[in-house]
């Protein structure tokens, strides 16, 4: 407690308190900066194609009957059915966007703003299907909005929880759209939509015991990255006018100039004449050798508080090499993973089985024109995602580690494949027998080989053929 930490904080803040002071200037902070700077804008990139990837996440439905062998009848169906319900126009309540689109902005919007919010509605209104998410900005959810109830319910930060700290529903401001910037003055006067938790999805990722809204990705890199934007157009526009300008000539006896006669802008080879007497070289010092040490020190540090790789980060990959970027891609790919692992435990199951009791009440899912039973629920809702998967850093080397841990027992070709891949390993062996059957029906012998068998060494052949029996 000495004189270099007075200004630091010694009392510690409750997650409800964090939320309440900070929420709103973070995240709108968060907005601009996304917008102005290249590199957030870069790291809202990467989100988008490594949570959700090019197409988005993959149901892979997996109903098995008493005997425990998959019904695959029900299950293409129900992967049917979804992906029509996916398509554009069916999933989202607006129509403009694939559930692709809608992942793709959902896991950039949880990067940026701390949190995803999707409203379900049914109906006629809620399009063709008569399913679909309205996706809601997290500002109309009022983050100062606080209130004990009679019934002993309390609403922290526009959301009702009972006592044993479960949501029982969310309290969305209403006021003219025209109002810029959400802005009411009069808390008191201010109007909220109530809407039952059970139609609410509500996605962040907890930091903090006790939190109940998140916090945008970007909030420890904020600072920095304004200060590196702000050193960055300060450095740029001094070389724009140090290669511009050559010089000026001086009068010293000379009248003030008047102040609207004097060149505002700057000229390739220009000499700015403010009294034509002495002459004073000028030149500037920017863009030096320190530039670049500097802005790269900047975007190391704003990396880590991103979670993302430097070198990923800034688009630069001069001073890395192979072992070095390996291990940084499979240090960031776990986190991918873990962001995956969260969107879909907090955002696709519970909007799968919405869906999915919505779907069997409504009969759209048919198996040769009839529809599922709803009594079956509990035996359709068996599902799995899977999310987007990375191309291997040393293929070689890989699938080699993977064959020998199948044929070691430590890994499944399934999980393999799932692993690689993303794909379910049946629709991979389906695809096979059918490839296999296609090409012995024009005549042609197939040239797949055994599947997962490594092929053997000169050396070890000989050898398992010199300890087989006479």
């Amino acid at each position: 407690m000495g004189r270099l930490e007075s200004s630091w904080s010694a009392t510690p803040h409750t997650a409800d308190a964090y939320i309440y002071m900070h929420w709103q200037t973070l995240v709108a902070r968060s907005r601009t900066g996304c917008e102005d700077y290249d590199h957030l804008r870069k790291y809202l990139q990467l989100v988008r194609d490594n949570v959700a990837g090019p197409e988005g996440f993959t149901l892979h439905s997996q109903p098995k009957d008493p005997s425990g062998n998959v019904d695959h009848l029900a299950a293409k169906a129900i992967e049917a059915a979804w992906k029509e319900w996916s398509e554009m126009g069916n999933c989202e309540s607006s129509g403009t966007m694939s559930r692709a689109d809608m992942e793709r902005l959902g896991v950039t919007e949880r990067a940026k703003d701390g949190e995803l919010i999707g409203i379900k509605r049914y109906g006629k209104d809620a399009g063709p299907w008569g399913f679909s998410i309205q996706l809601i900005d997290p500002v109309l959810l009022d983050n100062r909005h606080y209130v004990k109830l009679q019934n002993g319910n309390y609403i922290r930060h526009g959301i009702e929880f009972n006592d044993a700290g479960r949501r029982v529903a969310y309290y969305f401001r209403e006021f003219d759209e025209m109002m810029m910037g959400y802005v009411q003055f009069d808390r008191g006067a201010m109007n909220y939509k109530r809407v039952d938790a059970k139609d609410v999805l509500h996605w962040f990722i907890p930091e903090i015991i006790g939190q109940k809204r998140g916090l945008p990705s970007t909030r420890t890199a904020l600072w920095r990255m304004r200060m590196l934007s702000g050193f960055e157009d300060a450095a740029l526009v001094n070389a724009r006018v140090g290669a511009a300008k050559m010089g000026f000539f001086k009068d010293p006896d000379a009248d003030d100039i008047d102040e609207d006669g004097l060149p505002m802008d700057a000229d390739p080879g220009t000499f700015a004449n403010i009294g034509n007497r002495d002459f004073i070289p000028w030149q500037s010092q920017f863009p030096n050798n320190e530039t670049e040490a500097f802005t790269r020190n900047g975007l190391r540090s704003s990396a880590s508080g991103l979670g993302v790789s430097y070198n990923n980060l800034a688009s630069d990959l001069t001073s890395v090499n192979f072992s070095s970027i390996r291990q940084g891609a499979l240090d960031e790919r776990e986190m991918w993973k873990g962001e995956q692992f969260s969107f879909v435990c907090q955002w696709l199951y519970p909007l799968f089985k919405s869906w999915l009791e919505y779907s069997l009440l409504a009969q759209k899912i048919l198996v040769n024109g009839k529809p599922l039973k709803w009594e079956r629920f509990e035996k359709y809702k068996t599902v799995a995602f899977s999310g987007h998967r990375w191309a291997w850093i040393d293929p070689q080397a890989d699938m080699q580690a993977n064959m020998q841990a199948v044929t070691m027992g430590w890994k499944s070709p399934s999980s393999v494949i799932e692993e690689a891949t993303g794909r379910d390993a049946e629709d991979v062996w389906e695809e096979i027998r059918q490839d296999k059957e296609s090409m012995k029906r024009c005549g042609i012998e197939p040239p797949l080989p055994n599947v997962f068998i490594p092929p053997q060494s000169p050396e070890t052949s000989a050898q398992a053929k010199s300890n087989q029996p006479e």
